[in-house]
């Protein structure tokens, strides 16, 4: 059996047995091959995050062509990572994809892309379907999975019923609760639209008033030291690992790589929180994690451009709520006039 198969095998026939309580570090599990290709085409979804050019030209039969921004924030330039504001949008169409809680879903993709222009997307589109809910979610490369897998047959996707997403493991940080995160260290940040001092104080609550946060930029080194958290203040405890580290050349999660987390304290009880440009490295690098067992492992989805352009967005999606407190102040000011 070769390389790549015994990696299938891992992947697939893991989710066929009791999961542990805890996530272990070694895996080895074999089986026929050619029950994998049976239960691929019976049951699992298969969504290729490659462009369109490219999946077109080569594609997996019954695949699905996906794009990650389609299930962000709609029309809202500089928060194009920001997951859609009600996520019934997005269980909609996986449900037209045939997609449910319960589904097998394997997303493909280019891991180590050189012109970086399909880097993580895999990885962000997994990290997605685990936010509503999706409990059986594998990542792989493409061109492993091609020359692996055969035998497939194109058809129509078997819609599944409308299901309500689940929100109670969610790992999606947005720029609110980013700002509740940081302001007790009083950084030097001007991205803040909470001005008032009283406001600021002691707004880290629950489950990050005490714990142990860790801050990680998963993009490049050069993109790290061109700017940052950290450039921006100094005095910023973040850290730079890049996002590729969390995975394995065939676009597997990198398990081996959990030791190297816990060497540099970072243990699975923490609270960590991945940064990116779009929140699309930092959402697969949250996937990677969750799936290796750090439960508070957290995206701030909408990354350094909508730090960049925080005033003007929050103007915009809080703009409902900014007109209703505006009527009820007008109707106030009617009542007294009455009086």
């Amino acid at each position: 059996m070769g390389k790549g198969i015994l990696l299938l095998s891992v992947l697939f026939f893991m989710g066929c047995q009791t999961q542990p309580t805890k996530v272990t570090e070694t895996k080895s599990v074999q089986t026929n091959f050619e029950e994998i290709r049976t239960k691929l085409n019976k049951n699992t979804v298969i969504l290729d995050t490659r462009a369109a050019v490219d999946f077109y030209v080569s594609k997996v039969p019954g695949s699905i062509l996906v794009e990650w921004k389609d299930f962000s924030v709609p029309n809202m330039e500089g928060a194009e990572g920001v997951l859609d504001i009600d996520p019934l949008n997005i269980t909609r169409r996986l449900a037209l994809w045939g997609i449910g809680p319960e589904s097998e879903v394997i997303v493909l993709g280019k891991v180590f892309d050189k012109g970086q222009t399909q880097e993580a997307k895999m990885g962000r589109v997994a990290w997605m379907l685990k936010e509503m809910g999706v409990m059986n979610v594998k990542t792989f490369n493409y061109e492993l999975f091609k020359r692996e897998v055969f035998g497939l047959t194109e058809a129509p996707p078997v819609n599944k019923e409308m299901w309500m997403p689940v929100v109670d493991t969610r790992s999606e940080i947005k720029f609110d609760e980013f700002q509740r995160i940081i302001y007790p260290f009083n950084y030097n940040f001007k991205f803040y639209t909470v001005t008032r001092l009283d406001e600021k104080a002691g707004l880290r609550v629950g489950r990050f008033k005490n714990a142990k946060i860790h801050f990680i930029d998963v993009r490049s080194e050069k993109e790290f030291k061109d700017v940052s958290l950290k450039s921006l203040d100094t005095n910023f405890p973040l850290e730079n690992i890049p996002w590729e580290q969390f995975y394995t050349p065939e676009g597997i999660v990198n398990f081996a790589f959990k030791k190297n987390l816990k060497a540099k304290g970072i243990v699975e009880e923490d609270v960590v929180i991945l940064i990116s440009n779009h929140g699309v490295r930092s959402g697969a690098a949250t996937f990677a994690l969750r799936e290796m067992g750090y439960t508070e492992s957290k995206n701030f989805s909408g990354g350094y451009n909508y730090l960049n352009n925080s005033m003007s967005l929050e103007k915009q999606i809080n703009s409902a709520f900014f007109e209703k407190e505006k009527q009820k102040k007008r109707k106030k000011v009617v009542r007294k006039k009455k009086k």
